[in-house]
């Protein structure tokens, strides 16, 4: 846990209840974006993200200031996020995401090649879409959110050794759905 981090659940835990807008500012668009990629519906994912803030200021008395924060609070919402797809009967949506209008390169020899990148990395984030969800997860978290293998399997309250199975197929999949191409 970082300094900062620690300071504010410090002064939340001393009766400063506004200090945690410091921890939903500074987490809100990670979390959002992970609970996003497993809900596949924005107003859930707002939904369920708030209630992730809620659930951990209400709980913020169990946080052990040991460990991370956001792990803590990213296996809070996991486990809301799971709920929500629950309650709804949506175990697995698959769904493209709207493709962005793509920038005209104009006389920029640089922007050839950062267009390349930007239709490689939509390509990539469009395939772990498309993963299982405990695949789509256990990706988010481990690369996206950087977690280690540890409080990946803690968020998700399973073992190192089925996050390691996981992190596996998903790449396997991946490779599977993204053929390595030549440079342009």
């Amino acid at each position: 846990m970082n300094a900062s981090d620690r300071d504010v659940v410090h002064d939340v835990r001393q009766g400063n209840r506004d200090a945690f807008g410091g921890l939903v500012r500074a987490y809100q668009g990670r979390l959002f974006g992970l609970v996003m990629m497993m809900v596949r519906d924005r107003a859930g994912a707002e939904e369920v993200t708030q209630d992730a803030f809620v659930r951990a200021f209400t709980h913020l008395a169990h946080y052990d200031e040991r460990r991370p924060f956001y792990p803590w609070l990213a296996s809070i919402a996991v486990r809301l996020a799971q709920n929500w797809l629950v309650v709804r009967g949506r175990t697995v949506r698959r769904e493209g995401t709207a493709l962005e209008s793509a920038p005209e390169p104009g006389a920029d020899p640089g922007a050839l090649s950062a267009l390349v990148a930007d239709e490689r990395r939509r390509e990539l984030w469009d395939a772990v879409a498309s993963l299982s969800s405990g695949e789509r997860t256990a990706v988010m978290l481990f690369y996206r959110d950087e977690m280690a293998v540890g409080d990946v399997a803690r968020a998700l309250g399973v073992t190192s050794g089925t996050i390691k199975t996981l992190l596996f197929r998903a790449r396997r999949h991946l490779r599977e759905r993204l053929p390595i191409k030549d440079a342009y």
